[in-house]
């Protein structure tokens, strides 16, 4: 999709009272054209943010915030270099420390570090984390691995760490400041003078119940929900074909197809 489609479908999302665009991947920053994707989205939406691995942060930081990007979420789940290697598979760590920089210098604040858990590989790394964010002003987000439908099963198994422990330490460290009731219940804790939010959506039936988020795919589906594919809703075809009442019926629809993926105890 072009940067004036998207354009296009945050308008009329925001008539429908969309107010806030979280741009994802893979990884954006590959789009060559993404300031413009940025500034687009941004005439119709109160805020837009950008995750990203950082990787190309630091050359693009400015522009993105002079196009109308707000803030920026960074993955960045260990400050192991060899590791940083192992995990993504390229040696670009510094890279993504300069971004990091690179983004809070551009006024993208709050920047938060996305720190995916996986247990026997980065969970003895979180005081470290806490204290990187600290030195550079940022957030720390703690992520719990989930388990995809579609993926291997063994993948789960073998790294999935319960969050439980390190929430845990965060208590003794710091307190619970509250939770973020748009932002699925999470817990969020002040450990240092850093703010650290804990994501557990595999144990919280909350997390799903709460819900309010729409995903939009490169290909032109709206996803109601990230765990399934079997109830996604085309936008891109009434779209090109000029059809607006379809496009708008398209994210109703969706909104429709909308049901929690985790269930609690009845």
């Amino acid at each position: 999709m072009g940067a004036e489609e998207l354009g296009r479908v945050v308008e009329v999302a925001s008539s429908l009272g969309m107010r806030r665009v979280k741009l994802t991947g893979g990884e954006p920053l590959l789009r060559e054209d993404l300031e413009e994707v940025v500034r687009e989205v941004a005439e119709h939406a109160e805020e837009v943010s950008l995750v990203t691995n950082g990787v190309g942060l630091e050359g693009r930081a400015g522009a993105l915030a002079g196009a109308g990007l707000r803030r920026v979420n960074v993955s960045l789940d260990t400050l192991d270099p060899e590791k940083y290697a192992r995990l993504t598979g390229v040696r670009a760590l510094d890279k993504v420390v300069r971004g990091i920089e690179a983004a809070l210098d551009a006024g993208l604040v709050p920047v938060k570090l996305n720190m995916l858990l996986l247990r026997g590989v980065n969970e003895e790394e979180v005081e470290g984390m806490v204290e990187f964010a600290r030195e550079r002003g940022a957030k720390l987000q703690l992520l719990e691995l989930i388990r995809l439908p579609w993926d291997p099963p063994r993948i789960y198994e073998a790294f999935h760490l319960d969050l439980s422990g390190v929430e845990g330490w965060l208590r003794e460290r710091g307190k619970e400041v509250g939770r973020r009731g748009e932002q699925n219940a999470r817990r969020v804790y002040r450990v240092d003078g850093v703010e650290v939010e804990v994501v557990r959506p595999m144990h919280n039936s909350e997390f799903c119940l709460h819900c309010t988020r729409l995903r939009l795919t490169h290909d032109g589906y709206l996803k109601p929900c990230l765990m399934r594919r079997d109830n996604l809703v085309d936008l891109l075809t009434p779209l090109r074909e000029g059809r607006e009442e379809e496009v708008r019926r398209a994210f109703e629809l969706a909104v429709e197809r909308r049901e929690p993926f985790f269930r609690g105890p009845s």
